[in-house]
């Protein structure tokens, strides 16, 4: 294999991929990242099994072929060398990269040892604007379970069908529903996808302007363009997340969402660091934000708000409200509640046409 091109591209199809290479494992392979040239491109591949990242660019094939080099060795090189072209040729299992008036040798292993990158028939496809699906992973992502017991919930439950993009995180203290519009086609499908994996994705789609969805039985594939990545799917059934969800809150009031966020911020410096409670206390046209916390402090802040029913107190942490209302981004956002042991509803005001964003706290107990 013989191939050369600038620096710079190489150093940015190696950052593209690079991030899917596991910090460590059992299968020294993995470590390493798989480059392919051929018919004037240069593909690299990264996995760590679960997430696969697959890109191309142009460059300069003299000799096609195929080999698998450390991806921190290589990256740590390349982000080093000048900023000139890169000339790569392999000989058996070692790879020589040389740049300006450097020269590197580095020992690779063979392509054949490399996992293959899994077919994926497409049962189902859906094309999202990338805009849409970086607001739907922030919008829901954050509220997964970390409690591997429950696998199911350390995903997000992707919901694809009538033309709609649903996504659903819960850890069963709080949940988040974001639904956002695309252009999908087939029969309707559930599946659960790590947040890992969408974080990628996200990260990767920056600067595109849409991001195809196929997902099969066992796989999910983005793709980004020059830009490939593949998802294992999580095994199990998402709990019916409909039924914890209040049909009825009577109380609702709206107040500004910065507003919100900075109360709770400045109250919260006084609460417990395991509980994280404070208390929410809505009057007519008044919202109150409390702590008292025994050998601490206590705090209160007072915020106006469009409010005349009768007065309600109810506990929350601190950091599931701040988490919420950071994944939205509009001016307003209104609460529905009903009693001080159901679950509170927060909605943003104002979203365009099509979108929605359901975020669910369930409630602390108060102390007597």
């Amino acid at each position: 294999m013989k191939f050369s091109l600038p620096r710079n591209e190489f150093q940015a199809l190696l950052q593209t991929v690079v991030s899917a290479v596991p910090s460590r494992s059992t299968l020294p392979i993995l470590s390493n990242v798989l480059l392919q040239a051929a018919d004037g491109r240069l593909t690299l591949v990264a996995t760590d099994l679960d997430i696969s990242i697959r890109t191309s660019g142009d460059a300069k094939v003299t000799t096609a072929g195929s080999i698998t080099m450390p991806a921190k060795k290589l990256a740590d090189i390349v982000r080093e060398l000048p900023n000139e072209e890169i000339r790569c040729s392999v000989s058996g299992t070692r790879v020589k990269l040389e740049c300006g008036s450097g020269s590197f040798t580095i020992v690779g292993l063979d392509a054949e040892e490399y996992p293959q990158l899994p077919t994926v028939d497409g049962e189902k496809k859906l094309t999202i604007p990338t805009e849409s699906l970086e607001k739907a992973v922030r919008r829901s992502a954050y509220a997964v379970s970390s409690d591997e017991v429950r696998q199911v919930l350390t995903g997000v439950l992707i919901q694809i069908g009538g033309g709609r993009l649903t996504m659903v995180a819960t850890d069963g203290h709080r949940l988040a529903r974001a639904t956002f519009p695309g252009d999908s086609a087939a029969a309707e499908r559930d599946v659960i996808m790590p947040p890992k994996a969408l974080g990628q994705v996200v990260r990767l789609a920056a600067g595109t302007v849409s991001v195809g969805i196929t997902i099969s039985k066992s796989f999910a594939v983005f793709d980004l363009g020059s830009t490939t990545v593949y998802s294992r799917l999580i095994d199990g059934s998402f709990p019916n997340y409909e039924q914890v969800i209040p049909k009825t809150n009577p109380r609702q009031f709206t107040v500004g969402r910065d507003e919100l966020i900075a109360g709770i911020r400045r109250v919260a410096v006084l609460a417990d660091s395991s509980t994280h409670q404070i208390k929410m206390s809505v009057r007519p046209e008044r919202l109150e934000l409390a702590v008292n916390t025994a050998d601490i402090g206590e705090g209160l802040e007072h915020i106006p708000v469009n409010y005349t029913g009768d007065r309600i107190d109810i506990g929350y942490n601190a950091s599931y409200l701040l988490e919420l209302l950071r994944s939205v981004d509009t001016v307003n956002v209104t609460v529905h509640l009903n009693n001080a042991t159901s679950a509170g509803i927060f909605k943003p005001e104002g979203l365009p046409e099509g979108e929605d964003l359901l975020c669910l706290v369930m409630p602390l107990r108060l102390p007597d």
